[in-house]
């Protein structure tokens, strides 16, 4: 299952000023053009040419996206996560018509694509939706189709149609979770989740994974709790952790619950132990190392993870969360999930990985120019989301990125830090270190470029300057002998010539 993790207390949210980045997109698209006395203006296009939204069809994007951040003055990196992820639905909604068309009410059956004024009633309906999820104790999927069902929100069906309702709800709720991506087009009887990877590349791999039991279910378990049936599939659901992070068998050069910056960050990882990022949609699998393939599976929507740094009370998977934890302890106090720092985790998890680290951090921008190119010539579907291009792409330092780590908080970033400070991944930052502590430099390069232990890369800059000492101290006598062997030939050829007789014309 997830790691556990160690309950604390919610952060303030800091307002900061914000700046464009130096990343520019092509074309700019609507989010809230009808409300700009609220919304920013400074829009990108993240997915390509996506169709301009009606005013209504904005107003109800816009009411959805208020529901999930818990207020109505996005601003900064904010603002950038909310454009980002209004387009990323937008998207998802387009791949999933062949469901949505024929299930709701209000749009064609034989429609191939949303039409103009379409998506009003996709974004209530979605809506409706986030208001059960973060409302309905105990939810079941069948229990949250029978409450659209009750509002006139899906077509009239007989029970043997119900099929299409379940499958797009539980798409939905993936949208709105990222605790797993839905297949776009799953079988007729089946609810299925995506089982593939992003690579370097941008090539999709299929996903192995130790956190999913299962990619397809049927529908025997729409009338269990969600956290019951998402069980099925595997550990999605993150858990409190009751016990302390700190575990028999993890240690970093003998200091128990320390992570150093230079044993986790990208470049040593990938110079040293030669391990290869693959990038996730689904946030259960954030840091998962495969050791045997040599992998490490980073979540690839920071975006998301910004939009959901919300007071716990308003958040729109406490409920669900809390749920979990209540069903796994039988203490009689209910469970306060800190869902927001959880969220707050994963983007500091960016910052330890990438952008404490020049070499990381140039690294991922390398990573990410192939990855465009290879998107430019239709190689992979690969897009980017923008605020992983700061946080993994810039240093952490940066006006962008730094204006992202102040609104989670004011602590600057150190070279060590402690297992407390990462309660939900803690344990697998630990491993990450581990298993980096049981590679060595395999090149002379990367010997020279391993700067995990300070003690041995000082003996061996020490070691360097020794040799390259008397290598030039050799090599100046050897000089010195030839330029004196030079002479004495010299001195001899001068000799001979001045006793030789000379002879006159």
């Amino acid at each position: 299952m997830v790691d556990d993790i160690e309950l604390g207390d919610q952060r303030g949210e800091r307002k900061s000023p914000w700046r464009p980045t130096s990343f520019t997109f092509r074309r700019s698209t609507t989010l809230g053009t009808a409300l700009t006395s609220r919304v920013p203006t400074t829009e990108y296009e993240f997915f390509g040419n996506l169709p301009t939204l009606t005013s209504e069809e904005i107003t109800g994007q816009w009411k959805l996206i208020i529901f999930i951040i818990g207020h109505d003055m996005p601003k900064g990196p904010l603002a950038t996560a909310c454009q980002w992820y209004s387009q990323y639905l937008q998207m998802k909604f387009t791949e999933t018509w062949h469901l949505l068309a024929p299930s709701l009410e209000g749009l064609e059956d034989s429609s191939k694509g949303p039409r103009a004024g379409d998506l009003v009633v996709v974004y209530h309906f979605v809506y409706t939706i986030a208001q059960l999820l973060s409302t309905r104790r105990n939810a079941t999927l069948v229990e949250i189709v029978d409450e659209l069902d009750n509002n006139s929100l899906l077509k009239p069906q007989g029970d043997e149609e119900r099929a299409k309702p379940n499958q797009i709800v539980f798409a939905i709720v993936g949208w709105l979770s990222m605790l797993y991506e839905a297949v776009s087009h799953p079988k007729p009887d089946k609810l299925e989740v995506r089982k593939t990877s992003t690579s370097s590349s941008g090539q999709r791999n299929d996903l192995v994974t130790r956190k999913y039991l299962s990619f397809g279910q049927g529908f025997e378990y729409i009338d269990v709790p969600l956290y019951t049936m998402l069980g099925k599939f595997g550990y999605l659901i993150p858990m409190a952790r009751i016990h302390s992070i700190r575990q028999p068998g993890f240690s970093h050069h003998g200091q128990s619950g320390i992570v150093q910056v230079h044993s986790v960050c990208f470049d040593t990882l990938h110079q040293i132990a030669g391990l290869k990022i693959e990038w996730v949609s689904s946030l259960a699998l954030h840091l998962e190392l495969d050791s045997g393939k040599k992998t490490l599976k980073l979540f690839q929507f920071p975006s998301f993870c910004r939009m959901m740094m919300v007071d716990r009370k308003k958040h729109l998977l406490s409920r669900l969360l809390n749920d979990h934890a209540d069903s796994q302890c039988e203490d009689v106090n209910a469970a306060d999930i800190p869902t927001d720092e959880f969220f707050e985790e994963i983007l500091r998890s960016y910052r330890l990985i990438f952008g404490q680290d020049e070499r990381s951090w140039k690294g991922f921008t390398k990573m990410l120019t192939g990855l465009e190119e290879n998107h430019e010539q239709g190689m992979t579907s690969w897009a980017c989301d923008p605020l992983l291009r700061v946080l993994c792409g810039q240093s952490s330092s940066s006006t962008e990125a730094r204006y992202i780590y102040e609104e989670l908080d004011n602590n600057q970033p150190t070279t060590y830090y402690t297992l407390d400070e990462f309660p939900f991944f803690g344990k697998r930052l630990m491993e990450l270190a581990e298993f980096d502590n049981q590679h060595q430099p395999q090149t002379v390069m990367s010997l020279l470029n391993d700067r995990r232990d300070i003690a041995a890369r000082f003996n061996l800059r020490s070691t360097q300057l020794l040799v390259l000492f008397a290598t030039v101290t050799i090599l100046l006598m050897v000089l010195s002998l030839c330029f004196q062997i030079w002479q004495v030939v010299l001195a001899k050829q001068q000799l001979q010539q001045a006793s030789s007789p000379s002879f006159s014309t």
